[in-house]
């Protein structure tokens, strides 16, 4: 796949990274307040703690640990990187919740997901932090016209959230995962 079929998104992602344009911040119905962190503004240990736990690194294609030279690598190339990462972050603790990303793949502009602190896991941050996400992309990157999102077949939870989120089941990918496009 080449990036003229799927556009360019290196400008605009620089434009809404110095304007510090962000998906919008919500509050759930028990009352917490959530906010968005570009991630290079993000801090890369308590990234990583997150990232690299077990129940996130089991439902990745990479299943290993990512070390903290390899993020502050891939950080100096962020730029050049056709990929938007958010962090959530809940505000009155200031823990780290999850990460939302969009990235251009081999299958086009790819969606992924978790909540990596355990202590945020069953508190239906999922479907509010994901739908945020994606508004934020419809709205701000029209370069990306289409997303899908590449889900192993055994991740039940994610496959249902993406249902929720209007994604259908186009094929069987990678031979353990579903590909997915937002209708």
């Amino acid at each position: 796949m080449t990036i003229d079929k799927h556009g360019d998104i290196r400008k605009i992602k620089s434009r809404l990274i110095i304007d510090n344009k962000i998906a919008d911040n919500f509050i759930t119905d028990s009352g917490d307040s959530y906010k968005w962190l570009w991630l290079p503004s993000s801090n890369a240990k308590h990234l990583l703690k997150m990232r690299n736990s077990v129940h996130v690194l089991s439902n990745m294609r990479n299943t290993q640990p990512i070390t903290e030279e390899a993020h502050m690598e891939f950080l100096k190339k962020y730029d050049l990187l056709q990929r938007i990462d958010f962090i959530l972050q809940h505000q009155d603790s200031g823990e780290y919740v999850g990460a939302m990303y969009i990235s251009l793949t081999n299958h086009g502009f790819e969606i992924g997901k978790y909540i990596g602190n355990k202590n945020f896991l069953g508190k239906g941050l999922a479907f509010p932090m994901s739908n945020l996400f994606i508004d934020f992309i419809r709205n701000n990157v029209k370069e990306i016209e289409k997303i899908v999102a590449v889900t192993k077949i055994s991740n039940f939870k994610n496959i249902n959230l993406n249902f929720k989120l209007g994604f259908k089941i186009i094929k069987s990918v990678e031979e353990d995962s579903w590909l997915m496009e937002l209708q």
